[in-house]
């Protein structure tokens, strides 16, 4: 299916449902506490977002993604704003006391403390990873998660426990701007701009403190991209040619990567655009758009439609440039979602690289109420393995499928499939269901779900 606004929907519909938790804050880690709730919500490190979502409509190919219907809808007011940054300065924030005018014995300088070695980059042999981008703004919200073992814990420690190794999370341009993902443009406006750079390397701290593989996912939009809109940026509508866009996208990748570095979340991988088999960075909205990016228009003059390979191209290449810029050893994911056509996939590669697109790994969706049926994947993948050398493949976003598609995976030949992502483990919707039962804003481990991940990590020897 081409057009799907459905996962962005329900992500909305899902904040919109939490209780807000006027004393919510994110803290680090991934300690555990008592499922009775003994210890206070403000202890719990970032969660996920709602495990039940509206079910959105999905078009057949060619017509325009549904706009969500705002009305009766409850949302959810008055998110709390970022906790409070550390005291710079000395350890505690406290100021040194000034030297006594007397004398004092000649003490031996401090020595110097060895600079932060940021956390080693992802070594496993497999991924088991999961898309948790909306845990920041259902932590606000109020959200709760329990481990099979009764225990209230963080998502990330939560996850971890069952073998999960990796974290995806997606970064938006300015998720504030007009029609962005936290504008009011036919939405509740949030308090914060929840997915941009800022929030992205919070929750990033969180991921690498934990040992956890890190995928970086571009979207370049200041909202939701994929096979139905790729919206650009307001701050990017201006430019008159490929080529000015062009430095936009390079120019904001760097800054990104950049600050990501600087604070210690060096990511193990990088999406560079998301679900963009037709292309990126293609539409402006119109009066009717709202803040999921829903009937926008294409930009008549300057954009990246895979009907003009070579401004594809262009713009491709200037993000996986910047991507080099930052840090050359980085691996780039291109990812595209018509896993169900191999050919259509072989097609999409070949222009890319015939135009000089270098990437390292092929990102796909495989949703089956989409891209199926499940049957033909393991097909498919040797296929494209067979006649695509030299990448290395990737199941970017899936749900169901669990035990299938890791298998799939794993089965390529010189580890040739690194492995996948789960969509939102707490979110359900046509294109799967969650992974936790909900009561409230308690979200409870469903034990049979992750006992396929207990068993994958022990017979993938993870």
């Amino acid at each position: 299916m081409r057009y799907r606004s459905w996962k962005s929907i329900a992500a909305f519909c899902s904040s919109c449902l939490l209780w807000h938790c006027s004393s919510a804050e994110r803290a680090p880690g991934g300690s555990s506490t008592p499922a009775d709730g003994s210890n206070p919500a403000s202890t719990i490190s970032p969660a996920l977002p709602n495990g039940s979502s509206a079910a959105a409509t999905s078009p057949e190919p060619g017509e325009p993604a549904p706009s969500p219907s705002t009305e009766g809808n409850p949302m959810l007011q008055g998110n709390v704003g970022p906790s409070t940054p550390p005291v710079s300065g000395t350890p505690g924030g406290m100021t040194p006391a000034s030297t006594p005018e007397m004398p004092t014995p000649e003490m031996p300088a401090p020595e110097t403390p060895p600079a932060l070695t940021p956390p080693a980059a992802f070594s496993g042999s497999f991924i088991l990873g999961a898309d948790i981008s909306s845990v920041q703004e259902a932590v606000d919200g109020g959200a709760l998660f329990v481990d099979t073992d009764g225990m209230q814990k963080s998502l990330v420690s939560l996850l971890k426990n069952h073998g999960f190794n990796y974290v995806r999370l997606r970064t938006f341009v300015d998720p504030q701007a007009p029609y962005g993902y936290a504008s009011a443009n036919g939405c509740q406006a949030k308090a914060e701009a929840y997915n941009d750079r800022d929030h992205t390397i919070e929750f990033a701290r969180e991921v690498k403190a934990a040992g956890m593989g890190l995928l970086l996912d571009f979207h370049y939009s200041d909202t939701w991209a994929d096979p139905g809109k790729q919206v650009i940026p307001q701050a990017w509508r201006a430019s008159a040619s490929v080529a000015a866009l062009a430095t936009q996208v390079q120019a904001y990748t760097v800054d990104v990567l950049g600050a990501m570095l600087a604070a210690g979340v060096r990511p193990d991988m990088v999406q560079v655009g998301n679900e963009i088999t037709p292309g990126m960075l293609i539409h402006v909205p119109t009066a009717n758009t709202n803040c999921f990016g829903s009937n926008s228009a294409v930009n008549p003059n300057v954009n990246g439609s895979a009907n003009n390979w070579d401004n594809l191209a262009t713009l491709l290449k200037a993000g996986i440039a910047g991507v080099h810029q930052v840090d050359s050893t980085l691996q780039v994911m291109l990812h595209i979602e018509n896993f169900e056509s191999a050919n259509g996939v072989i097609s999409w590669v070949r222009n890319a690289q015939m135009r000089g697109v270098a990437f390292d790994v092929l990102g796909l969706s495989a949703y089956e109420a989409f891209q199926g049926p499940a049957n033909a994947w393991r097909a498919t993948v040797q296929t494209l393995n067979a006649q695509l050398p030299g990448l290395s493949f990737a199941i970017a976003e899936y749900n169901p499928q669990r035990r299938l598609l890791n298998d799939v995976m794993h089965e390529l030949p010189d580890g040739h499939g690194l492995g996948t992502f789960f969509w939102e483990p707490t979110q359900s919707g046509e294109w799967g269901n969650s992974m936790f039962d909900r009561q409230g804003n308690r979200f409870t481990a469903r034990a049979v779900d992750f006992a396929e991940y207990d068993q994958m990590r022990r017979d993938f020897g993870l």
